[in-house]
């Protein structure tokens, strides 16, 4: 094989942009600001790279007998080209021209699905070179060079396309790191997660349960919860691409667990909404989580989770559960959940 360095750095790339992609998915916290320079780092070199071999992959593709004799073989790299320049290419659209969406979606929910629909072909991509993963390419200190040049190549060009973009007073000096573009008028928008539907809950006939490993079970109504006036100015940030920051008023969680008595033990609590949608949270990210039933002093709408939302500065808007009904002390980690909601 006379380029196996380049399948190597496109296995290693792609791999790259899936495991920081995850961590900028799942975390609101600027700590985690690192893994999405890195994401966009990582884009940039993947870039470099097709630009870099442009010529070599273009000879592949207009020699005719590789199309008589490995027609699916074509077929499947045709897809995988093809699919990794279009997640590049709606990535770079939405960090630098703003927000944009199709068919309802979002450019940053169609760049996420599609580059999750690109795992088994990347998968593919890998099993027939494996040949590249001789241990006498990886070692080579030329393909380390590369690699490294790659990553300096796309750590220039982010840094060259995010300063043009700022003089040109484009879109990115609003971004946060997350890539969400910021929503600043009086509401913001009403979005669910999968097959959710706004609820129109009749407030004199909720009531929050707090249960589970527990001493005393506990209730609360409407009006105990709307008593509470506790502040805290945290930025939801939808997955959607867009955040809007904002004071939430409720009650801290750690009141409603110090009146349920928990005992020795807890390792997590459940969110319970009243669609069945749920989500643990750890008791140190409990410590940090109001349910909240005003947002900038106005009622919850039912479209924001009236009567009653989970706030939780850390975590991404999926997190932040609605139409709360339920809250459960578990005696189990907050890892025994999918990493993301599957309903």
């Amino acid at each position: 094989m006379r380029f196996p360095w380049a399948n190597i750095a496109l296995i290693l790339l792609f791999a790259v942009e899936l495991v920081t992609g995850y961590l900028g998915l799942t975390h609101n916290n600027p700590e985690w600001i690192a893994a999405m320079h890195i994401h966009r780092i990582t884009g940039f070199s993947i870039l470099a790279l097709f630009l870099w071999k442009s010529r070599n992959i273009l000879g592949s593709f207009r020699t005719r007998r590789n199309w008589k004799t490995h027609l699916e073989t074509m077929l499947a790299s045709s897809a995988l080209l093809v699919g990794l320049l279009i997640v590049l290419g709606l990535g770079l659209a939405w960090s630098h021209f703003g927000p944009y969406s199709f068919l309802g979606f979002s450019g940053t929910t169609i760049h996420l699905n599609l580059a999750l629909l690109l795992i088994p072909l990347l998968v593919w991509h890998s099993l027939r070179h494996k040949i590249s993963f001789r241990m006498r390419y990886v070692a080579d200190r030329r393909n380390v060079l590369r690699l490294g040049g790659l990553a300096v190549a796309g750590l220039a060009l982010w840094q060259v396309t995010d300063r043009l973009n700022i003089l040109a007073d484009g879109p990115v000096a609003d971004r946060r790191f997350t890539g969400s573009h910021p929503e600043n008028g009086p509401d913001f928008p009403v979005t669910m997660w999968l097959d959710d539907r706004t609820q129109h809950i009749d407030g004199a006939q909720w009531r929050l349960r707090v249960n589970g490993h527990v001493e005393r079970p506990y209730e609360m109504d409407l009006e105990e919860l709307q008593s509470w006036n506790s502040r805290l100015t945290a930025i939801l940030d939808c997955t959607g691409g867009w955040y809007t920051t904002r004071e939430w008023q409720g009650v801290p969680v750690t009141e409603l667990l110090a009146r349920a008595n928990v005992k020795p033990g807890a390792g997590s609590i459940t969110i319970r909404s009243r669609t069945g949608y749920f989500r643990r949270y750890s008791m140190a990210e409990a410590e940090r989580a109001l349910l909240a039933s005003r947002v900038d002093g106005a009622p919850l709408s039912p479209g924001h989770g009236f009567p009653a939302r989970m706030v939780e500065p850390h975590k991404r808007g999926y997190d932040w559960v609605k139409w709360v009904d339920e809250i459960t002390v578990n005696d189990t980690s907050k890892f025994w959940q999918p990493p993301l909601p599957v309903t």
